[in-house]
C-alpha cells in the first residue's frame, strides 16, 4: 500500500498553515524600528496571537488528521476521551512560555547590532530567526496533537516516521521506521518529518525507502548531505544505516584499542562494529574501487542487499517474538562478552538467555530470577563458596526483594517488550 492520501493531504495543509503563521509574523516584524524595545513592545502581544492561532489551527488539523488516516488502513480504533487542540497553543516543546522564546528574536537582532551590523542587517538576521522559530512552533503543536490522538486510541499501537524532503541525513535513516504509540518524535530544528498512524502489523507497507530518496538526489546532493566519501560508500553497496551511525557513533573497541583512543563501547551497542571508518577504507584501497568494497564488507558496512529498515533484523518468528541482534545492550564489552556479541552479529540473531548479550533491562530481571533460585536451593548467590558463606535470613530477604521489584516492573506500560520476552522464557509470565 503506498503512502495514505491523508497523509499526504495532511502535509500539504499543514504547510499552508505554517506558511500562514509564518507570513503573518513576518509582517508584524516588519514594524521593528531602530529602538528594538520599544518597537517590539508595540507587536509582541499581536505576534504572540499570530503564532498562537496558527499553531491552534495545526492541532485541530492534526488531531483530524488521526481519525482519518486510521480510518484509510481499514484500522478501528475510537478513541477514549477528547483531546483539547486548545493546549497545544502558547507553548513551545521544551516547555517554555512561547512569548520569551518568540523574544528571542529582539535579542538576536541585538546581538547582531553589538557585532557590527547595521539596524537594517540586524533586523534582517533576527527576522529570519523569528520564521524558523515560528514554523518549528506550528510543526510542534501538530506533532504533539497528533501523539495525542494516538494516545487517546488504544487500538493504535504507534506510528510510522514519513520523511518530508529536503531532509537531512540522520531523517532520512529514520524514515518508515515504525515507533511505538509513546515514543517521542525525535525532531531537529526546522525538522518537517511527520507521523502516520499505524500498527505495526501494517507498518511495513508505509515503508519511505531511504535509498529511493538518496537514489533520487543527485551525487553533488548526495556528497553535501553525508559527505563524499560516506555518499560514494553508499553507491558502493554500503548500509545506510551504519554508514551514517559510525560516523555519529563513533568506532568500535576494537578498532579504538589498536589505535590507543578511548572507549566507543557506543558502536557496538549501535551495532556499528567496524574497525576502520569509511575515511580508512577508502584511503586504504588506493583508489581501488573494488579493494574498497571487499574493505567495506569486511567491515561490517556492506551488509546485503540495500533494503529499506536495513537487513541486520535477525528476525525469528515464534512466540517470543524478536530476537535481533540489534537488540544487543552492552554486548562486547564486558568481559568474555566478545565471542557471545560475535556470534549473535554474525548470525544477525541472538540468544536472549546469554547475559553478554543482554539489555541492562534484562540483565537485572535475569540476575533477580537466578539469584532467587539459588535461594530456593539453600545457596547464597552472592558468595563463591557457600560452605564459608552460608545463606542467611538477611540475604534471602534482600534476593526476594529485589526479584520483587523485578517482577513489579513487568507491569509497567513503560517496560521494553524485550524484558517481557526474556521473562517468559524464563518462566516467570
Amino acid at each position: 500500500m503506498a503512502l495514505p492520501q491523508s497523509a499526504i493531504d495532511h502535509y500539504q495543509q499543514q504547510q499552508v498553515i505554517t506558511v500562514q503563521t509564518a507570513t503573518a509574523a513576518q509582517q508584524l516584524w516588519r514594524q521593528m524600528g531602530e529602538n528594538f524595545d520599544l518597537s517590539w513592545g508595540g507587536i509582541a502581544e499581536d505576534m504572540f496571537a499570530t503564532v498562537v492561532a496558527g499553531q491552534t489551527a495545526a492541532a485541530v488539523n492534526g488531531l483530524g488528521y488521526v481519525p482519518a488516516v486510521l480510518a484509510e488502513q481499514g484500522i478501528d480504533a475510537p478513541a477514549e476521551a477528547a483531546v483539547n487542540a486548545q493546549r497545544f497553543a502558547g507553548g513551545t516543546r521544551d516547555g517554555r512560555p512561547l512569548e520569551s522564546l518568540l523574544g528571542g528574536a529582539v535579542y538576536q537582532s541585538k546581538a547582531q547590532m553589538l557585532g557590527g551590523k547595521s539596524t537594517a542587517e540586524a533586523l534582517r538576521f533576527g527576522g529570519d530567526w523569528l520564521q524558523g522559530v515560528v514554523m518549528d512552533s506550528v510543526r510542534d503543536a501538530d506533532r504533539q496533537a497528533v501523539a495525542s490522538g494516538i494516545t487517546v486510541r488504544p487500538r493504535v499501537t504507534g506510528w510510522v516516521r514519513m520523511l518530508n524532503p529536503p531532509s537531512c541525513k540522520f531523517c532520512i535513516t529514520l524514515a518508515g521506521k515504525w515507533f511505538r504509540w509513546n515514543q517521542g518524535f525525535q525532531s531537529h530544528p526546522h525538522c518537517d518529518c511527520r507521523h502516520i498512524p499505524s500498527n505495526e502489523s501494517v507498518a511495513e507497507d508505509l515503508t519511505v525507502d531511504p535509498y529511493a530518496y538518496f537514489n533520487s538526489l543527485s551525487e553533488k546532493e548526495q556528497d553535501r548531505l553525508f559527505n563524499k566519501r560516506d555518499a560514494q560508500a553508499i553507491r558502493d553497496g554500503g548500509d545506510i544505516y551504519r554508514v551514517v551511525n559510525i560516523r555519529s557513533r563513533g568506532l568500535s573497541d576494537d578498532a579504538l584499542k589498536s589505535s590507543g583512543a578511548r572507549s566507543g563501547w557506543q558502536a557496538r551497542r549501535w551495532d556499528t562494529p567496524s574497525k576502520m571508518t569509511i575515511d580508512d577504507i577508502y584511503a586504504a584501497s588506493g583508489g581501488s574501487r573494488s579493494k574498497a568494497i571487499d574493505l567495506m564488507s569486511k567491515n561490517g558496512f556492506i551488509t546485503g542487499e540495500q533494503v529499506a529498515g536495513g537487513n541486520l533484523k535477525g528476525n525469528v518468528p515464534s512466540e517470543f517474538g524478536d530476537f535481533a541482534a540489534g537488540a544487543l545492550g552492552r554486548g562486547g564489552t564486558r568481559k568474555g562478552a566478545t565471542a557471545a556479541y560475535r556470534r549473535a552479529v554474525a548470525s544477525g540473531v541472538r540468544d536472549p538467555l546469554e547475559p553478554a548479550t543482554q539489555t541492562a533491562a534484562e540483565r537485572r530481571l535475569h540476575s533477580a530470577f537466578l539469584s532467587l533460585q539459588a535461594v530456593k536451593r539453600g545457596s547464597n548467590p552472592f558468595a563463591a563458596n557457600s560452605l564459608r558463606n552460608p545463606l542467611t535470613p538477611e540475604i534471602r530477604q534482600l534476593v526476594q526483594r529485589q526479584y520483587d521489584r523485578e517482577l513489579a516492573k513487568l507491569k509497567l506500560a513503560s517496560t521494553p517488550d524485550q524484558v517481557r520476552v526474556l521473562a517468559r522464557l524464563l518462566g516467570i509470565l
